[in-house]
């Protein structure tokens, strides 16, 4: 049927729907009630992303919706950074804040285990990086504020003025990247009152985020015990098929378990 046919059912609540609908893939549609509860533009995807995508991933976007608001209902700050960002350190769970008012009511809720790297950025330029794997790096990080940009760019020319300070995070999610925290987003003197807050929050958030990340990293002595663990179960293992053939008594092999789990 074309689409001016008024007889078509959305796939993902089955209710027939009118002219107000969007076309998905497989010739198939979506009712406008079901498009707006998949908030698609909320998980990063524009309009058009639609014509790709299937009933199931309308399902998924929908689940994630209420995910979603479930998070935020359960989401209780441990730590705020200005207007900006809140972390639930009980939760493990981060929000960015909106930018009106730093309200969280329309935010997305993210786990911390989402963040994969992390780097902030002035005027286009990155000036400080870190995240999993990787240790926090840029000249700057521990240089006076309104001196970041000279003490990575080298011979370049420090600027008086900022017009842009954003942190980019990359989060473990296909469909939704990259997030962005803005800190300025119009011309500031670096001397000024208004920059110094907003690289010291800025700095903050990069702390924190440096930790939660540091803390997901196994240590090296977590890796050797889980290695001995492992050692320690094939070994076992080897001695119960004794057991089970009756090459070795059953006392024999409590006592070879206890040995290799003391190791």
């Amino acid at each position: 049927m074309g689409f001016f046919s008024l007889k078509q059912v959305c796939g993902v609540c089955e209710q027939e729907v009118g002219l107000n609908r969007f076309r998905i893939a497989n010739k198939e549609w979506v009712c406008a009630s079901c498009y707006k509860e998949a908030n698609l533009k909320k998980l990063g995807l524009n309009k058009k992303y639609i014509f790709h995508m299937t009933v199931e991933d309308i399902r998924n976007a929908i689940h994630t919706q209420k995910e979603n608001k479930r998070d935020l209902k359960a989401f209780n700050p441990t730590k705020r950074v200005g207007n900006f960002v809140e972390f639930d350190d009980n939760n493990k769970k981060w929000l960015i804040l909106s930018t009106i008012l730093g309200k969280r009511n329309k935010s997305t809720v993210y786990n911390y285990s989402d963040i994969i790297n992390f780097e902030l950025l002035e005027d286009g330029e990155t000036i400080i990086s870190g995240g999993l794997g990787s240790a926090l790096v840029g000249g700057a990080l521990f240089g006076d504020t309104g001196a970041i940009v000279g003490a990575v760019t080298g011979k370049k020319k420090i600027k008086g003025v900022c017009s842009s300070l954003k942190l980019k995070i990359t989060l473990n999610n296909i469909y939704n990247p990259v997030v962005y925290v803005h800190f300025i987003e119009t011309d500031m003197k670096k001397s000024g009152v208004l920059y110094q807050n907003a690289y010291n929050a800025a700095h903050e958030c990069l702390s924190i985020l440096e930790l939660i990340c540091s803390q997901q990293q196994p240590t090296v002595e977590a890796i050797r015990h889980q290695g001995q663990t492992t050692s320690a179960a094939d070994e076992i293992l080897k001695y119960k098929q004794l057991l089970d053939m009756g090459a070795i008594t059953q006392a024999e092999f409590e006592e070879k378990k206890i040995e290799l789990l003391q190791v």
